[in-house]
């Protein structure tokens, strides 16, 4: 589930403590610190980036119905229908909902194939 931005604060405050030692302020800019190695960063990882990029490969996972959680979206939360154009009800679930917001940056780095048609909705699909 998409982690709320106090958590996600909270969580990078505990670990600045613990880099810097809780006195004053830290040395150089947490998003310094989060770049790789090579970049020349800590390599720690930026917690809502992560967040979201894991998200994002659940949607994946649908998207490619590679796993039998994916199988079960598509038939319980999505009844068979488009990811695309399912609709953000009340009823389901917030971590649902938080890979549904997703979308719309999931469509900015996908990229189709449309092969036979079998897997592809030329209606639906964020093709173009």
């Amino acid at each position: 589930f998409l982690l709320p931005m106090s958590t996600i604060k909270e969580c990078e405050r505990v670990l600045r403590t613990f880099l810097w030692g809780g006195r004053g302020r830290g040395k150089v800019k947490w998003a310094d610190v989060c770049k790789p190695f090579l970049g020349g960063g800590l390599g720690i990882r930026d917690l809502k980036t992560w967040n979201k990029a894991l998200l994002l490969k659940h949607l994946w996972s649908v998207l490619t119905e590679d796993s039998i959680w994916a199988k079960w979206c598509h038939a319980y939360l999505l009844h068979n229908s488009n990811l695309w154009t399912a609709m953000l009800h009340g009823h389901l679930s917030w971590s649902w909902r938080q890979i549904l917001r997703l979308r719309p940056l999931a469509k900015e780095h996908l990229i189709y194939r449309c092969g036979n048609g079998e897997h592809f909705s030329l209606w639906f699909d964020p093709w173009l």
